[in-house]
């Protein structure tokens, strides 16, 4: 079915002879991506903290793919695989159903859905088809098939490069005013180990091979999970206070633990196979790599990641060749995959925090939760919000099961099925929250892309598992191990994200899919045909048009990241009560765009803490522009409307929006209770739903079922009125209004 990989003439040129000055910019560009862009992290910088990486590696992605369409533009049927064809149809329906959703959805809708939507297109052009097209011109442009790697040099490097961080307290720059950009950026020691290591990894990985990018990943992955174990145990050498803001889960260098834990996910199979072919130094290093993988994998905490990590080892003794290798040294094996699994029983627990820091063990027996009789079962905020989280994609999807939502806007429509789920469920009342994905794949592709969607989702995963079938039966050679290793990572990832959203951020959806790439990529080459002036004129506008989206994505990913550092720089001063200093840096940040509803909103939140309550407006609107999910939002922007413009019918518009969002809100049923108040026959039933559902809520509220009564009152339903007045007079006995209306309805009507 699969015919090994053809040698291609350049196998044969020396590697120096063709190292272009094209050929170094590209490697260049890969190193960033390989190894800077999971390393480098910045606490003070951009209120995400990751933003930094994801500029990085979108700008270096672009950059690199377009470089080598550019040498290769009389060749580019080298990028050829079985995967292409699937993947160009996901793509037409990913396109068609964003498009839908724009004209589906009523007119207020359409600037998020276009806003949000081509957040998420980019993210799957570059992020995703741009990495996967790098893994297969990776294989495609192989130097050799020698795969001999130096090892030390690696292992020096990683000692040498981490070590030297150690150092770093020593040279750090003192805190840096908000605006002082350049300052919170630069260090002088710090820039020094940067071109140090980007220097040192352009040459250990100067061949270009495969192999040598995957050693890159390794050496990322493996400084990223040491840095991840001393910050579990609370050794913090980098920034001046420990991180951490999941509870005594690390997060290293990638900024969320979940992150961290399925870049390991992919690695490890590969590190597995990498110490099965070594021997002496070679195989104690990778032994030791995948150990610190794997401790890296614990700290995080991460369940989803370990249940990924078993399904990706599990599929290694599928393969005929790591079967053969084992059954060659059964005790070696043995004792590797005993010392593994001890690793895992007896990892300790936390000590980055005082309070919540369980150890594995304790993190696993947590799930035994989930199994408890439902007269018994209490929410159990990892499974139950899940199940919050897929109910309400799965409403996502009946409602246009054929094309979804539309793809990327998950995040923009899941707050407005939350609401009627959690009037439904009271259960889900503390797992309110503001999803940014399903938490499941399967789920995730149907609510946005629907069934046709989800059925060419499915028909890539056929295809490729199909196409590396043949090398898993390979008992002999290195593609063999090679691929088994790319096929586990795979299936790891996507076993993690039944349950984890990695899959959707930049760093870990571009090492997997640079991996599907590279791994599907080891098919035949397609033949090259002679160039001609006909050929080149043909092929013109795949370069032309690489080239047009690549200078656009450096220029947006730029401007991404000047937006993101003001906005922070403007946060910082707005909790600083420097309002006016929060304005400039906030325009600035609203001036580089493209919009981000987080920063825009920030910006109104100054101008109504200013007293500009009409440009307050106008920026409320701007971010409901950007993404109309928000119940905070369309709150702030009906109070400035009720309050200081004098737009009651909006206002009472924006109110009832938030509530549908969020009915947890004690603010909406004051705010938009007392503008039905003031008119109460003609909102008579809207204001009855809210109060009725208010008292639910917050049944305590004296307020509250005190004006229950009065408008049960004014509906006639006088011992209804009756019991408000009274429950109200039982919470606050001091409570004059509801004595004197309990006092009147009872002389008046009973």
């Amino acid at each position: 079915m699969i015919n090994k990989m053809a040698r291609s003439k350049v196998v044969a040129e020396p590697v120096l002879e063709s190292f272009s000055g094209l050929d170094f910019a590209r490697h260049f560009f890969l190193v960033i991506a390989f190894f800077v862009s999971p390393l480098i992290f910045f606490t003070n910088l951009t209120r995400n903290p990751y933003i930094t990486q994801i500029c990085l590696l979108n700008i270096s992605i672009s950059v690199a793919l377009t470089l080598w369409i550019f040498q290769n533009r009389d060749r580019l049927k080298e990028l050829k695989t079985a995967l292409n064809l699937p993947l160009l149809f996901w793509t037409l329906i990913v396109f068609a159903s964003w498009g839908y959703a724009f004209f589906r959805h009523v007119k207020f809708f359409r600037p998020s859905v276009f806003n949000e939507g081509l957040n998420h297109e980019i993210f799957w052009i570059i992020n995703c088809v741009g990495a996967f097209f790098l893994g297969v011109a990776a294989v495609r442009e192989e130097q050799g098939r020698d795969e001999a790697v130096n090892f030390g040099a690696w292992a020096g490097f990683c000692i040498l490069w981490g070590g030297l961080w150690l150092f770093f307290p020593l040279m750090r720059s003192l805190n840096s005013p908000p605006t002082d950009i350049a300052s919170l950026v630069w260090n002088g020691y710090g820039a020094f180990l940067w071109a140090l290591g980007v220097g040192l990894c352009l040459w250990l990985s100067f061949k270009r091979r495969r192999i040598d990018y995957l050693h890159l990943a390794l050496a990322a992955g493996f400084l990223a999970s040491a840095y991840g174990v001393l910050q579990y145990f609370n050794f913090e050498f980098i920034w001046p206070h420990a991180l951490n803001p999941y509870g005594g889960r690390a997060v290293s260098t990638f900024g969320n633990p979940n992150f961290l834990s399925s870049y390991n996910v992919i690695l490890i199979p590969f590190c597995v196979i990498l110490w099965t072919k070594a021997k002496g130094f070679a195989r104690a290093g990778y032994g030791l790599c995948a150990l610190t993988l794997e401790a890296g994998l614990l700290c995080s905490l991460t369940r989803s990641s370990w249940l990924g990590v078993f399904v990706a080892i599990s599929f290694l003794f599928f393969s005929k060749g790591f079967l053969k290798a084992l059954r060659k040294e059964v005790r070696l094996f043995g004792l590797f995959f005993g010392l593994g699994f001890a690793v895992f029983i007896l990892w300790p627990h936390s000590l980055l925090s005082a309070g919540y820091h369980p150890s594995v063990l304790g993190r696993l027996e947590e799930a035994s939760t989930i199994l408890k009789p439902g007269k018994e079962k209490q929410a159990y905020s990892p499974w139950d919000q899940r199940v919050m989280i897929w109910t309400c994609a799965w409403l996502m999807a009946k409602d246009n099961p054929l094309t979804g939502q539309g793809f990327g806007l998950f995040e923009l429509f899941y707050p407005f099925y939350q609401g009627p789920v959690l009037r439904a469920r009271p259960f889900y009342w503390g797992l309110r929250t503001h999803a940014n994905n399903a938490h499941n794949e399967i789920l995730e592709v149907l609510s946005q892309t629907g069934i046709v969607g989800l059925g060419l989702f499915i028909w890539i995963w056929i295809v490729f598992f199909r196409l590396t079938s043949d090398f898993i039966k390979d008992e002999d050679s290195f593609e063999g191990l090679w691929v088994s290793a790319g096929t586990a990572a795979v299936l790891g990832m996507m076993a993690d994200n039944l349950l984890n959203v990695s899959l959707h951020f930049a760093v870990p959806a571009f090492l997997f899919w640079w991996v599907v790439g590279m791994t599907s990529g080891m098919g035949r080459i397609p033949a090259s045909e002679p160039s001609s002036t006909k050929k080149n004129l043909k092929n013109f506008w795949v370069p032309a048009l690489a080239l047009c989206l690549c200078v656009w994505m450096v220029g947006r990913w730029s401007c991404v990241w000047e937006r993101e550092v003001h906005y922070f720089s403007g946060f910082k001063l707005a909790r600083q009560g420097d309002m006016a200093g929060a304005i400039e840096q906030l325009e600035i940040s609203k001036r580089w765009g493209p919009p981000e509803v987080n920063a825009i909103y920030e910006l109104g939140n100054a101008y109504a803490r200013s007293g500009d309550f009409k440009r307050a407006e106008e920026s409320y609107q701007a971010a409901l522009d950007a993404n109309a999910g928000y119940d905070e939002i369309f709150f702030n922007k009906g109070s400035i409307e009720a309050n200081h413009l004098g737009d009651i019918p909006t206002a009472i518009d924006n109110f009832r929006v938030s509530w549908w969002i969020n009915p947890l809100l004690r603010d909406v049923y004051n705010s938009l209770g007392a503008l039905y108040l003031r008119n109460p026959v003609r909102y008579l039933s809207p204001a009855l739903d809210l109060l009725s559902y208010g008292v639910k809520v917050f049944p305590q509220s004296a307020g509250f079922w005190n004006n229950l009564g009065y408008l049960e009152t004014l509906n006639k339903n006088y011992s209804e009125a009756v019991s408000d007045y009274q429950r109200a007079l039982q919470i606050n006995p001091a409570l004059t209004a509801a004595r004197k209306n309990l006092e009147v309805l009872t002389h008046s009507h009973l």
